[in-house]
């Protein structure tokens, strides 16, 4: 496991240590060379969702995708026993598998999520969790607390906090 000072990165040991450390890299990078803004000083926990739909590896896939529907949500973190992060599947996960070229194999959460939670301390701020989804491409952050998920920040999230604010100090 790699850590940055803002989040981390959890997943097989080596299997993806180059992905690892270039996302760390890129982070701490992007970091240094952004202005302060307000946004720095908004915790992550005022704006992220505390009502997380999660699904653990060995749940049918069937399962999560009616639950996906129902609840009209585009992704699910995967966690253990104890909520630890594993990794989360997305709409776009189910689609590839699904429209593949061959039949669907995966019968199970854990054959579709990607294997790698990337997450980010209870502790960090909205422009943490906005300079992360840029970086990495992504729209769903897990936030925790001591290892720990506790909530997920969205790009809808941060838009919608953004769309409130000025961008003015209170």
């Amino acid at each position: 496991m790699t850590t940055n000072r803002s989040f981390r990165i959890h997943g097989p040991q080596g299997m993806f240590a180059h992905a690892i450390e270039a996302i760390a890299e890129r982070a701490s990078l992007h970091a240094l060379h952004r202005p302060r803004t307000v946004a720095a000083h908004v915790p992550v926990t005022e704006i992220m969702s505390r009502h997380v739909v999660c699904a653990l590896p060995d749940l049918p896939l069937a399962t999560l995708i009616d639950v996906m529907v129902t609840e009209r949500i585009g992704c699910v973190p995967v966690v253990d026993e104890t909520a630890r992060p594993l990794g989360m599947v997305t709409k776009f996960d189910i689609v590839e598998q699904l429209t593949g070229p061959s039949e669907p194999t995966a019968r199970l959460v854990g054959d579709v999520m990607m294997p790698l939670a990337i997450t980010l301390d209870e502790k960090a701020t909205v422009a943490h969790a906005a300079a992360l989804m840029t970086s990495e491409d992504m729209h769903h952050v897990m936030i925790v607390s001591e290892r720990r998920l506790v909530g997920v920040v969205s790009t809808m999230d941060i838009t919608r906090w953004l769309f409130n604010n000025d961008g003015t100090p209170p």
